[in-house]
């Protein structure tokens, strides 16, 4: 299983890499108003262009008219040659196999979940790493793993930065979207397990989970 919150400034990359359905892709090109969302969904999408003799193998089938007591073309194929020479060639997707031997799930937090039900815009943060002294890089290489909560890493005084900022809508559309038709990523209500989570009498908390725990 491999988590990432969905405040992660790669978030919108993590939700589309297992997307393996070309059509979707597609969609997610035609249909978003995202600029990022548009331009990773290109860069995954692969497009094989027909050869001369494909074309006219293709424009054969939806010329060919079939003689009287004779079989001839399906409607199916009829219509899938139509297709080609619609589209000019063939969608697959770059790098087929990456990440097949994992599930992927969103981390959501309740500020994430507000601002999609409020229609409002959500900042993707990391810690400023860039912009650290000495003194503060120290303190990431050996507390941030411990941590791995950007708001409350902010609440400890460290340096937070805004990589951009996107509709929550926009972001949790790309979600659905995905796992409707690949059935990924899952998603797992991270604040609600810490909620909940019988680690907190230990002074732990609900970083990841198997793939069990998520809802999908």
């Amino acid at each position: 299983m491999i988590m990432l919150v969905d405040s992660h400034p790669d978030i919108i990359e993590f939700i589309i890499s297992k997307m393996q359905n070309p059509r979707i892709l597609r969609y997610l090109i035609e249909n978003t108003d995202d600029e990022q969302i548009k331009r990773l969904a290109e860069e995954k999408l692969k497009f094989t262009p027909l050869t001369e003799t494909e074309f006219d193998l293709y424009q054969s089938v939806v010329n060919y008219k079939p003689i009287q007591g004779l079989g001839g073309f399906t409607e199916a194929a009829i219509r899938e040659a139509d297709e080609k020479l619609r589209t000019g060639g063939t969608y697959s997707v770059h790098n087929p196999e990456f990440l097949t031997g994992a599930n992927i799930s969103v981390c959501i937090t309740k500020e994430f979940m507000e601002a999609v039900e409020n229609d409002e815009v959500y900042e993707l943060r990391f810690p400023d790493v860039e912009n650290y002294t000495a003194e503060q890089m120290q303190a990431y290489n050996e507390k941030w793993h411990e941590v791995g909560d950007v708001r409350k890493w902010e609440e400890m005084g460290y340096g937070v930065r805004v990589y951009r900022r996107i509709k929550a809508k926009e972001l949790w559309n790309l979600i659905n979207v995905c796992a409707t038709y690949s059935a990924e990523p899952g998603i797992f209500f991270i604040d609600n397990a810490n909620d909940m989570t019988n680690a907190k009498a230990y002074g732990d908390q609900v970083v990841a989970t198997n793939p069990c725990g998520k809802v999908a």
